[in-house]
């Protein structure tokens, strides 16, 4: 079966073009860009939102660390200046506890008197080491 005939006498024949539908096209490719374009931000945002959760979950998790280890070395300086070990540093580098003799009163009235004779104390072992006395 032949649907179309051998000759064809339409080669003059030219189509009218629908500047209707041309213009239809346009705006319905330029609607589908822009919500393609939207689909795109809103996937960037989705992951942008991602991304920040894990960062934010990584900086709690490191401010923890930071806090944990904030108190171990709040527990290391109340150890090192306790009395008892603040003593114990002392004698190793050669200082000794304050005589009586050593110490002056105050004066009730205000007066700043001093013993005439403050006795020395002895150099200490380490000459890094100054230990003043009054």
């Amino acid at each position: 079966m032949k649907r179309f005939p051998q000759q064809n006498f339409n080669h003059g024949v030219r189509r009218e073009r629908d500047t209707r539908a041309l213009k239809r096209q346009l705006v319905m490719l330029v609607c589908g860009l822009a919500m393609a374009g939207g689909f795109v931000v809103a996937a960037g945002q989705h992951f942008a939102a991602v991304r920040y959760g894990y960062d934010g979950e990584k900086l709690r998790a490191e401010r923890a660390r930071l806090m944990e280890e904030q108190q171990q070395l709040i527990l290391q300086i109340n150890a090192a200046t306790a009395p008892a070990s603040l003593d114990r540093a002392a004698r190793e580098i050669g200082m000794q506890p304050a005589r009586p003799s050593q110490i002056n009163r105050a004066r009730r009235n205000g007066a700043d008197e001093r013993a005439a004779s403050v006795p020395s104390t002895p150099a200490p072992k380490n000459p890094r080491t100054r230990a003043v006395a009054h």
